[in-house]
């Protein structure tokens, strides 16, 4: 009821009624009459009165400005008791709010369910449109307790506009997501935020009937131009407390949409949790992973030594022939022959190496190919028949019904187990399997090691019989005869020990997946039938709970 630019009479701003509305006559008089007692008076003492009536009147306008400047006032001049916790209480609705935005971002979107995935969004977007529509109604709150901030009718106004808003919502577009969320999520979550769409619907209606009581009387002190010391004659703290009680009710309704968020991010993101265990497991990822590693650490193993033995053959074989041409020609009956049988070991390490390379490579390959096919065909079997309780039994979480969580504590473990039974069975007879290949390698490599044996004494002993031709040549030739006669079977030997291991490597490549069948296929036949028993039960659970 004020008009701007305008003092309005001290009776009615002021605080504190003036105890006398004459004022106090200051040292320099009136202005009149100090020209009239005192012709003396300078012009010093004359601008020291005019400053005195303008402090006089300063001091009326800090009065004024100070009683239009208390907070409480619901668009009228006078404050208002308990108009500061009504603006207390809309802040609680907005820190509510900001709950419930926390515990609906952890609701994850893109996990391996894409019917979860459509389950969060429906949820999430829900919970999203709460906390559009409450966070307006309690900024609108909160605007009418400060002072001088509008109109009433603007204040009250607006308020009832965002309180229309979300009571529109509630029974509008709030009923399509709510049908929406019975189909991709289920009956129980639905029921659940219907009745927290309630709640907060008859609390807003509420509020709103307490606002209009409030405003009408705000209004009618406007009229009466009501002072602080009688604007309870007009406002009476009864409706001020219907606000506040209206308003703070709103806040404690926020926290179970706060709940179900939370509720509904724990139960999605541990569903996800399950199907990806389950979802991992059917991949076969850690069996192939495990085998695939294992076989490549031997492989790589036998080929690094495969290449030392190369380089070692390389470096050797022109050593030894280096060393027989210092012999004397005395001794050539014997060095001509050995230097023939270098060369041929030099030829037959050289198909050896490169043969056992090219061996081991192929062997590794069908290995690892043949396990990974057997594990996926293996997956095949005992995967699917379980597939159908993971599915349900994430389904049961995520719908919340009355036995959601017990089902899901109860059942879990028990598919959890299944899995891993499964896969630990599978992973026992490839860790068979593998200590097997592990055998073979090692004879192949206890080959290649007398190779290099041969190549190192040769060298050695080559050495002692040179030494011995400086001196003493009976001896240097029965050194030579000997070294001939050790010599003579080394490629023969090697070809055949190297022929053998090869044909044993063959088939233990071949008959590998029969031997993991034959590991595995005991426990196969149980798999379906433990699986079946599984699903039943967790029907079952879900209608009638611990009485399963």
């Amino acid at each position: 009821g004020r008009s701007a630019g305008t003092l309005e009479p001290l009776r009615i701003y002021s605080r504190v009624p003036l105890e006398n509305s004459t004022p106090k006559q200051s040292k320099c008089v009136q202005l009149d009459q100090c020209e009239r007692r005192c012709p003396q008076c300078t012009v010093q003492s004359m601008s020291r009165c005019h400053r005195m009536h303008w402090l006089r009147y300063l001091a009326l306008a800090f009065v004024l400005l100070e009683a239009d400047t208390v907070r409480g006032d619901f668009g009228i001049t006078p404050a208002i008791s308990g108009a500061t916790t009504v603006q207390q209480y809309a802040g609680r609705i907005l820190d509510e709010a900001d709950g419930i935005v926390s515990a609906y971002g952890d609701i994850t979107l893109d996990g391996p369910s894409e019917a979860f995935n459509q389950a969060g969004l429906v949820l999430k977007t829900m919970f999203e449109q709460i906390v559009s529509f409450v966070q307006p109604i309690a900024q609108t709150i909160a605007a009418l307790a400060p002072n001088d901030v509008g109109v009433v009718e603007d204040l009250f106004g607006a308020v009832d506009t965002k309180i229309t808003a979300m009571s529109t919502f509630i029974t509008g577009d709030g009923q399509t997501q709510l049908a929406a969320i019975q189909t991709k999520v289920s009956v129980f979550v639905r029921n659940e935020l219907n009745d927290i769409l309630n709640t907060i619907k008859v609390t807003l209606n509420e509020l709103r009937n307490a606002l209009n009581t409030l405003r009408t009387a705000v209004i009618s002190a406007r009229t009466n131009r009501a002072t602080t010391s009688n604007v309870q004659t007009y406002v009476k703290p009864s409706m001020v407390v219907m606000v506040q009680t209206k308003t703070l009710q709103l806040a404690t309704d926020l926290p179970s949409a706060a709940f179900s968020a939370i509720e509904t991010a724990r139960t999605i993101n541990q569903a996800n949790i399950f199907v990806q265990t389950g979802i991992s497991i059917s991949s076969g990822t850690t069996l192939s992973e495990l085998w695939e590693s294992e076989l490549l650490k031997d492989y790589e193993r036998i080929m690094n030594f495969l290449s030392n033995l190369k380089m070692l053959v390389t470096t050797e074989i022109p050593k030894l022939n280096a060393r027989i041409a210092l012999f004397t020609q005395d001794f050539t009956t014997l060095t001509t022959p050995l230097g023939s049988k270098y060369s041929e070991v030099n030829t037959v390490f050289g198909k050896i190496t490169t043969g056992t390379g090219d061996n081991v490579l192929n062997a590794y390959k069908t290995l690892v190919s043949s396990v990974l096919g057997y594990i996926t065909d293996m997956l095949k079997v005992y995967f699917p028949p379980i597939e159908p309780a993971i599915k349900r039994l994430s389904e049961v979480l995520v719908q919340r019904g009355q036995y959601a969580d017990y089902c899901y504590e109860t059942y879990y473990p028990k598919v959890e187990q299944y899995l891993f039974s499964g896969e630990m069975n599978v992973l026992t007879c490839l860790n068979t399997e593998l200590q097997r290949e592990k055998y073979l390698m090692e004879a192949l490599v206890e080959v290649i090691y007398q190779l290099q044996f041969f190549l190192e004494d040769t060298n050695a002993h080559l050495k002692i019989c040179y030494r011995l031709s400086l001196f003493d040549t009976p001896l240097a030739n029965q050194c030579l005869q000997e070294h001939t006669e050790f010599s003579e079977p080394i490629p023969c030997t090697a070809i055949k020990e190297y022929a053998t291991l090869l044909q044993l490597l063959c088939k233990e490549v071949d008959s590998l997946r029969f031997r993991l069948w034959a590991c595995v296929s005991r426990d196969t036949i149980r798999f379906p039938l433990e699986a079946k028993d599984i699903l039943a039960n967790i029907e079952k659970c879900q209608q009638v709970g611990p009485n399963t």
